[in-house]
């Protein structure tokens, strides 16, 4: 017996049915299209800590397990293996965080608190063992999903990569682009499995297509923003988000960097210490490329508290009275205690700094208590590296982009060092030394500091803090961005009046036995004389809340005494250490100059991205653009969205017969000439036919083409143009005779188009 194995092909027609295989095939290739859009957002956290290529190698081995185990094992069986990785990852994730696996259990309203913070807007960069938590999440819902797809249970397939996608978006971690493709997906699944079991036709296809717009637009019609902690979130005079002095003023999980940058000189607030000091509000330990992220939650200062530095330290206590809305709480590192009415309203982060839960307001005041660290540099060189395990792990991350290049580069600044210290001091010193200071940069589309150390010439305090801090990291360091106030002018021996312009980014370096030591690469001399340059013109211009009224401020500029330095003088520097001036190689200036302060003011930085610094009171300001901008920022989600409108709105078209409507209707009034003279005869007296039959009746199909005409001439004789008689002519010779030349045709489609056109206007004179 014989088999014709000639024809494999699939019969495929826009009206025919194909065979179940094809779809299938669309079928699987959604639900693996929902798994890699929940997976690529685990992938952008895996880039920032680490553990991509385990993350994609525990999904490929999810995948072939499933595929090896769809047709041997049971959904109960497959469901309870996957339930399992799911807490055999959960479990490791507890221990690598330090909880221990036993706290699920005894612990478990915590735990249950956890998960609630993260459906709530905690992002996942946010936690502390990220890379862990990615890993023990993805298994399950991969290898559940893959497995119910193959068995055709397409329907309960997308639930557990529904479930992650829904999970990732009220963490906030899925972006539009995952969430729509994910959600499309997921719908192309059950619409696939569904014409796979029914046998539906290529025809039906159009109905899914005009249900994913209608998803799409949904989904865009309604807006879901998880909540938060309940952080304060002002809008401070002259701050905008994505901006430094707005992360400071509204305590924001993230602190962005930015392009070209202008100062405020309003005030912020005033302290009143015995000595000057950097006024730290934020602390940021993970790092993703282009911005910095706290990781950790917050909890009540009088629950968690602050523990003093192990090495020495001295006490400074500030009295802080604040002069416009704040979601900080500026103080010297590291604050210990705290005294007020707002003492009951102060949250610790998980780094050890104070913030307020609720917003301050004009006049509000607080006491601050720091132990602040001052040890010797030769304690500093001797301290060695024997750091905590969790201070390892937490505060040498670097992105998964780093290049070997900076890397190298790095080592060869630090090339002969013998000490973290040294290396710190090595690396501050270079970067003062190398670098110009400049509000006016450009913000770099990688990468900011491999590109500020290898390319660029200038930069401002973020740039200079963002490269020391992954410098020391690459070394092996452990170190952290801070932003704060700089110690601000001193108006008083006691106190000291803090402006926006003195809004400031540096390095926290750790040492055993000693703490958090404070360095500052950014240069501080130019920095001071730009600033002071913009407090003068504030002045001139009479910006209001630029000085206070009874400072004795005369309008020249000057900033009065100098913040003092917490880190002790050179004089204590032991033989083999290096000079640790964190002025640099600059001068003293004399008492009264403006460049006097520790450091000088510091800068604001601009919203991030690409897209320019947002305006505020004089505080940022927008690059002029030059050339052509669009109103409407092209971006991959528009594309995505606009595409999927378009698909939709053809597929609707061509559901409800408007794209044969509209095709009819544009062949009756335009014809195109062919190669074939009785053809086009053929197709001018159709559109002649159609043309009477919507003006008076269409033709019956008992009607010969001839007949018809005899009986419109009857009815309406008058009216009809008399060319007609030409046109069935010549369509009878073409259809039933011997044929018709170029020029009889030519006429013929000239003199429907007239008929035509004279109907067209006699349409508009009617609606006129």
């Amino acid at each position: 017996m014989s088999v014709d194995r000639t024809d494999r092909t699939i019969p495929f027609s826009p009206d025919g049915t194909i065979g179940p295989g094809a779809f299938r095939i669309l079928a699987l290739g959604s639900v693996l299209v929902l798994t890699t859009a929940y997976v690529s957002v685990l992938q952008d956290v895996t880039r920032v800590v680490g553990g991509t290529r385990t993350l994609l190698t525990l999904v490929g081995v999810m995948l072939l397990a499933a595929t090896a185990l769809a047709r041997l094992i049971r959904l109960r069986t497959a469901a309870t293996i996957a339930v399992t990785v799911a807490v055999v990852g959960f479990v490791y994730y507890f221990e690598r965080s330090g909880v221990g696996a036993e706290a699920i259990f005894s612990a478990s309203e915590t735990v249950l608190a956890d998960v609630v913070t993260l459906a709530t807007g905690l992002e996942l960069l946010r936690v502390v063992e990220a890379g862990t938590w990615t890993l023990a999440f993805a298994p399950g819902p991969v290898f559940l999903s893959w497995y119910l797809a193959l068995r055709g249970r397409y329907g309960l397939s997308v639930l557990p990569g529904g479930f992650a996608l829904v999970f990732l978006v009220l963490t906030g971690d899925a972006g539009t682009t995952a969430t729509l493709v994910g959600v499309l997906a997921a719908l192309g699944a059950v619409g696939f499995g569904d014409l796979e079991r029914r046998g539906g036709s290529v025809a039906q296809a159009d109905a899914i297509a005009v249900l994913f717009a209608v998803i799409v637009a949904l989904s865009l019609s309604v807006t879901f923003v998880p909540g938060g902690t309940g952080t304060a979130n002002p809008t401070t005079a002259g701050a905008s988000d994505g901006t430094l002095e707005a992360t400071i003023d509204s305590a924001s999980e993230r602190s962005g960097i930015a392009g070209e940058v202008d100062l405020s000189p309003q005030i912020r607030f005033t302290v009143e210490a015995d000595e000057g000091s950097y006024w730290r509000t934020g602390v940021y330990d993970r790092y993703t490329g282009d911005e910095w992220v706290r990781t950790g939650q917050s909890q009540p200062f009088g629950q968690a508290g602050i523990e003093k530095p192990a090495g020495t330290t001295g006490t400074v206590e500030q009295t802080v009275t604040v002069a416009t809305d704040l979601g900080v709480m500026p103080a010297a590192a590291q604050p210990v205690d705290v005294e007020g009415g707002i003492a009951d309203y102060t949250e610790v982060s998980a780094h050890g700094q104070i913030r307020p839960a609720t917003t301050l307001i004009e006049d509000d005041t607080y006491v601050v208590r720091s132990a602040v660290v001052d040890p010797a540099p030769v304690a500093l060189h001797n301290a060695g590296t024997d750091y905590p395990d969790e201070i390892e792990e937490q505060y040498l991350q670097m992105p998964e982009s780093i290049s070997p290049a900076f890397e190298e580069r790095t080592a060869e600044i630090t090339e002969g060092a013998s000490s973290p210290y040294e290396r710190a001091v090595l690396i501050e010193r270079h970067l003062r030394s190398s670098k110009d200071y400049s509000l006016e940069v450009e913000r770099p589309e990688g990468d900011v500091a491999e590109t500020f150390l290898l390319e660029m010439d200038e930069g401002y305090c973020v740039y200079f803090a963002t490269t020391m801090t992954q410098m020391l990291r690459a070394e092996g360091v452990p170190a952290r961005y801070v932003t704060g106030y700089t110690s601000g002018q001193q108006v008083e021996d006691d106190r000291y009046v803090v402006r926006g312009t003195d809004a400031h980014a540096w390095v926290e370096v750790y040492f055993p036995g000693e703490g958090w030591v404070e360095f500052d690469p950014t240069p501080p001399q130019p920095r001071e004389a730009e600033h002071t340059e913009r407090l003068v013109d504030a002045r001139e211009e009479n910006i209001e809340n630029v000085d206070l009224e009874t400072d004795g401020s005369d309008g020249d500029g000057s900033d009065g005494e100098d913040g003092s330095d917490t880190r002790g003088d050179d004089s204590d520097d032991g033989p083999d250490a290096p000079d640790h001036n964190p002025d640099g190689n600059e001068s003293p200036t004399e008492p009264g100059d403006a460049s006097s302060e520790r450091n000088g003011t510091g800068e604001q930085v601009e919203q991030v991205g690409p897209t320019g610094a947002a305006a505020g009171d004089g505080t940022v300001s927008t690059p002029e653009e030059e050339g052509f901008s669009s109103p409407v920022p092209i971006t991959r989600e528009a594309l995505v969205v606009a595409s999927v409108f378009l698909v939709g709105l053809l597929a609707g078209a061509h559901r409800t017969g408007a794209t044969v409507r509209a095709r009819r209707l544009v062949g009756r009034y335009w014809q195109r000439r062919t190669e074939d003279p009785d053809r086009d005869v053929e197709r001018a007296f159709r559109r002649l036919e159609g043309v009477l039959g919507h003006e008076y009746r269409p033709r019956r199909p008992s009607e010969s083409a001839r007949g018809y005409l005899t009986a419109l001439e009857a009815a309406h004789g008058d009216e009809l143009d008399p060319r007609i008689e030409q046109v069935l002519e010549r369509y009878e010779r073409a259809v039933y005779g011997d044929g018709v030349d170029r020029v009889a045709a030519d006429e013929s489609i000239e003199i429907v188009d007239e008929i035509v056109r004279k109907r067209l206007s006699a349409v508009a004179r009617l609606r006129n």
